[in-house]
């Protein structure tokens, strides 16, 4: 018995003694399980990684990897109580063993635990702690690149801050003036772009497929030309095996495309969650590209993410896509019902539900031919949208807001029908109509004009038109449309600079 309790004290001693930073084969399998959502083998192998390296630290980084991936994508509440309280155990034990304070992956991963936090509180509402956590991640990451310039993760979380800096609202900007932070989109985003190269072949080569989500995800939020998004997805290829995620990313990008058919594929191929944490709002996405091509079955996937996801965001916009559902097939009583659900149900936190809220309390029926024309549109079935449009009578659009609703509507058809001179007189009649209202049409007119002269590189009238498109306040969408007014003037700056 003092034998065995003298070995015990032994290897406690010397586990502590031993205290290290290892990227080993068995956490590099952890890392690509946690992405695949396979998080039971995570789990599993964290276990054994903890028996057999009980100094490695890096363990207990990927242990509240996995429970940020469960809060991060279930929006559940016990999974986010869980994942805070590990967070906190987290940084308590990685600040414990003094030994691994000379490694430059000590800050790194302090920076990571922190960054997560800020991203799901974010998610639950805790905007303050989400701030604070932010720029104590970004206050870290920049002294790691003093004290260890060649460590290449740096630039993972210095890009994804970058990122997460230049897109703040413009009113919230003095906030991250008075935290002393600095970032722009585009910086961040070349960031991401330069060390996904430079880890190629090298021992951190496994971090490749983070960085294509947050690419992905940066290229089709902020309206990125069609060439980064086609790069893109072919680098995507490599992981077409892989988890959800990056099934996911592919299917935003098909989208972006107007690719909705492959879209459908990819998703409803992504959808068999056997030995994976189940990512339910896969249905919501499927059900958006099925309604695009006017299905009614899309109401089967809608239904199904509305079972199944115990989050709150998406459920008011979900209900809303079941009342158009109803509404396409003149089911009006089901129209009714389902607006009724989207204002008792969900949250109004995320533009798309803000949107749906507005639209089910408004009393407002939408215009059938123009949801047809919008819907179709989304999905790339540019001729068909173009059809539901032209040769309708002037009384099929009533209203001040159908009307300026048909002059944006054909101004993006013909955009992406080639016909761009045509397009850009639509566009500037849909600006000149309606800058003082609060629909969108105005404001998105101006971004997609500057995105246009953008791809011309006539760069000082990309600018006029991405900032009139910030000049127009008050309108739906306003946040998502400035943070890509915005990108786009950042991009620009960094167009200029490389002249």
């Amino acid at each position: 018995m003092l034998r065995l309790l003298l070995i015990l004290v032994l290897t406690i001693v010397s586990s502590k003694a031993l205290a290290y930073y290892e990227l080993d084969p068995t956490l590099k399998s952890v890392y690509a399980n946690t992405l695949s959502l396979e998080l039971d083998r995570a789990d599993l192998l964290l276990k054994r990684e903890n028996i057999e390296k009980p100094g490695n630290d890096l363990v207990v980084l990927y242990v509240n990897n996995v429970f940020f991936m469960k809060a991060f994508i279930s929006e559940e509440q016990n999974y986010f109580e869980a994942f805070k309280k590990n967070s906190a155990l987290t940084l308590k034990k990685l600040d414990e063993r003094q030994e691994n304070f000379s490694s430059p992956w000590h800050s790194y991963a302090k920076a990571e635990v922190m960054i997560q936090e800020a991203i799901v509180k974010v998610k639950f509402r805790e905007y303050v702690s989400a701030a604070n956590e932010i720029r104590k991640a970004y206050r870290l990451i920049e002294k790691n690149k003093v004290a260890f310039p060649e460590f290449p993760l740096n630039n993972k979380l210095s890009g994804l801050l970058n990122v997460i800096i230049g897109s703040v609202p413009r009113e919230y900007h003095w906030l991250v003036e008075i935290a002393g932070m600095d970032g722009s989109m585009a910086t961040g985003t070349d960031e991401l772009i330069k060390l996904y190269s430079d880890i190629n072949g090298t021992d951190f080569e496994c971090y490749q497929e983070e960085i294509l989500f947050y690419l992905s995800n940066i290229y089709t939020i902020f309206n990125y030309k069609d060439v980064a998004l086609n790069s893109c997805l072919e680098l995507l290829k490599k992981y077409s095996s892989s988890g959800p995620l990056m099934k996911y990313c592919a299917a935003s990008i098909y989208i972006k495309l107007d690719r909705n058919d492959e879209a459908i594929q990819c998703l409803t191929n992504s959808l068999d969650f056997t030995n994976k944490f189940p990512f339910y709002f896969l249905s919501y996405k499927l059900g958006l590209c099925k309604l695009r091509k006017l299905e009614h079955q899309a109401e089967n996937d809608f239904n199904f993410f509305l079972s199944t996801f115990k989050g709150k965001n998406y459920i008011k916009s979900c209900y809303q896509k079941l009342a158009w559902l109803s509404y396409l097939n003149n089911d009006l009583s089901n129209y009714q019902l389902a607006l009724e659900k989207c204002r008792m149900n969900g949250i109004s936190f995320i533009d798309e539900d803000k949107e749906a809220m507005k639209e089910a309390s408004s009393g407002f029926v939408i215009n059938k031919i123009l949801l047809r024309a919008r819907l179709l549109y989304d999905g790339g079935y540019f001729e068909k949208a173009l059809a539901e449009l032209v040769g309708k009578p002037i009384d099929s659009f009533p209203s001040y807001r159908d009307q300026l609703e048909v002059s944006y509507r054909l101004a993006r058809i013909y955009d992406k029908l080639g016909k761009s001179e045509k397009a850009i007189l639509l566009f500037e009649q849909t600006i000149k109509n309606g800058s003082s209202a609060t629909y969108y049409y105005a404001a998105n007119s101006a971004l997609i004009l500057g995105g246009i002269y953008e791809n011309r590189n006539e760069f000082v009238k990309a600018e006029y038109y991405f900032k009139i498109c910030l000049s127009l306040n008050n309108h739906e969408y306003q946040n998502s449309i400035d943070q890509k007014a915005q990108a786009g003037i950042d991009r620009l700056k960094l167009e200029i600079e490389k002249q």
